[in-house]
């Protein structure tokens, strides 16, 4: 009886094999896409983006790794790679790797955004599993808003796989694309390729890295002060910036202030980059109150050349601005901008993003374009009757500390700038920022990130006054606890020779103690422990009795 049993068991594991040998697909040929692909890669390290730029459209091999925070109607999907060959309408499809070259590669089947349809905001038909070798079982929807090419949308492992390839290094990459309509369950392990009936197919495409853009960090900021007949000068701290003569255009476009704005450096040499690699600034002109002429800002990347700031033509191109090594592009507000900038009301100062990049790749439409912000900072501010507040320390943009009777005090460190002919009757500091009340008392309020903890801190403004005596006040993030710094130690400096006006200078401190008791208990009113942050401003005003602004 045990032996009959037994060979039951034995019959039927042999019949369950033979079904699936019998109807799993059959490997094919593999497909040359054809031609190779050369493309340069772009490395964002402000933001950590990537930008990927082929020479030529087909086979595609292009595209960023994130939606540009800027200009998003010019940017239809993100990068992705494979050939123009369609999908069956409703199937399923499966994109992955077999030799484990890249991990993680694809994240679902590429769609485009643009027309409207099924493509979901993420820009990608997004598949029910991924793991290190694809993507598995998206569905196919009609058109290509619907994902109905072989086109798989890279992943993060793809990005930073071709980030970390050698400049001249090649891949050869063979993506299995498999569609079937019928049902199976990645996550048990199924794969479309196990399916009775379907379409198999493996394309190769040969990919070859020829330049690497990296665009590095600075973490500075510069003020430019502008006299009411558009005349700028420089702040002490303006290290990026100098007064530049000989600038293409007519008139006071000619001349003005050149500020290295963008930090670059190319491994690869850019005299061999494709033609249709474009540079140009994209100015907010909403935000900044007019539209500046095409010469009243112009940018050059290194070989002295100015060109038009806005232009998207061949004469932005990247293989004609950009050396190799490292690098600035330059962008030079001419006299003439400052003049609209007065005529206008206009300011840049406390205002971000006013002044952003692009590379537009031509030869690819739909995922050519990638748009960024600069991490340099410049603040442009009438002369007369203008104040102005920055860190000390600009790189210093965010710090840590540790609840505790002995832990150090979380210090901010501002430099103040007021300019005018005389000083400001009335100035004020105090501190923008979400608080809490607690018995009568507003305190600025630290969250977690899940904002599952919320914790009162408290927070103190003071400066040196005129008698060399520190003065501190309580301000815990309520704006209406102003501090009165106008008999601050302000140091002097005169506009020009002839002391028509000077710029006035002090420093002041925010102060965030960490050993208050009441911060020990979160609101939830239990002790708490992780990490909690807040974001803020330190604000100040001035006025000048008897003057309009």
């Amino acid at each position: 009886m045990i032996k009959s049993i037994k060979n039951v068991i034995l019959a039927a594991g042999i019949f369950l094999l033979f079904l699936t040998e019998a109807y799993a697909l059959t490997k094919p040929a593999v497909t040359n896409l054809a031609p190779a692909k050369n493309y340069i890669f772009v490395e964002n390290r402000i933001d950590r983006e990537y930008f990927i730029a082929p020479s030529t459209l087909d086979p595609r091999f292009s595209g960023a790794n994130v939606w540009t925070k800027f200009g998003k109607d010019n940017q239809d999907n993100l990068g992705y790679m494979g050939g123009a060959y369609g999908l069956y309408y409703n199937y399923y499809v499966d994109f992955w790797l077999d030799d484990g070259s890249i991990r993680n590669p694809y994240q679902g089947t590429r769609c485009r955004l643009a027309a409207g349809g099924p493509c979901p905001a993420v820009g990608y038909m997004i598949p029910e599993y991924t793991d290190d070798t694809g993507s598995f079982k998206s569905k196919v929807g009609l058109g290509e808003n619907g994902g109905q090419y072989a086109f798989g949308s890279f992943a993060a492992g793809a990005y930073e796989h071709f980030r970390s390839l050698s400049v001249g290094g090649t891949d050869v990459i063979d993506m299995n694309v498999c569609e079937t309509n019928e049902e199976y369950n990645p996550q048990k392990g199924e794969r479309c390729k196990d399916a009775k009936t379907g379409r198999w197919r493996i394309f190769r495409m040969t990919a070859t890295k020829t330049g690497h853009i990296r665009l590095e960090d600075t973490k500075a900021f510069s003020e430019i002060w502008v006299a009411s007949d558009g005349t700028p000068s420089l702040a002490e701290n303006s290290t990026y910036c100098e007064y530049v003569i000989g600038a293409t255009g007519i008139g006071d476009q000619k001349e003005g202030i050149a500020c290295q704005m963008v930090k670059y450096d190319i491994d690869g040499n850019p005299g061999t980059f494709d033609n249709g690699l474009r540079f140009y600034m994209v100015v907010d002109n909403t935000a900044l109150g007019f539209i500046p002429s095409d010469r009243d800002i112009q940018i050059e990347g290194g070989n002295g050349v100015w060109k038009r700031y806005n232009y998207t033509g061949t004469d932005n191109r990247i293989n004609v601005m950009m050396n190799s090594g490292s690098g600035y592009v330059r962008v030079l507000f001419s006299k003439a901008f400052f003049k609209k900038l007065l005529r206008y009301g206009g300011s840049t100062a406390d205002k971000d993003n006013i002044f952003t990049f692009a590379i537009n790749n031509t030869v690819a439409p739909f995922s050519g374009f990638y748009q960024f912000a600069t991490s340099m900072a410049v603040d442009i501010i009438p002369r007369e009757y203008s104040i102005s507040i920055k860190p000390s320390n600009p790189q210093l943009t965010h710090l840590e500390g540790k609840i505790g009777d002995y832990e150090p005090d979380i210090e901010f460190n501002y430099k103040i700038i007021q300019s005018a002919p005389r000083k400001a009757d009335i100035v004020t500091a105090h501190i923008i920022g979400e608080n809490v009340n607690v018995a009568g008392q507003k305190y600025c309020l630290f969250k977690s990130d899940d904002q599952a903890i919320n914790v009162p801190i408290p927070a103190y403004l003071s400066y040196t006054n005129i008698l060399g005596n520190r003065v501190e006040q309580y301000s815990g993030c309520d704006e209406t606890q102003k501090m009165d710094i106008t008999n601050a130690l302000w140091g002097e400096t005169p506009w020009d020779e002839n002391n028509s006006g000077f710029f006035y200078q002090t420093y002041l401190k925010l102060r965030f103690p960490m050993n208050n008791p009441i911060s020990k208990i979160s609101m939830e009113g239990t002790d708490w422990l992780g990490t909690v942050h807040a974001e803020g401003d330190v604000k100040v005003e001035a006025k000048w009795i008897g003057v309009e602004r």
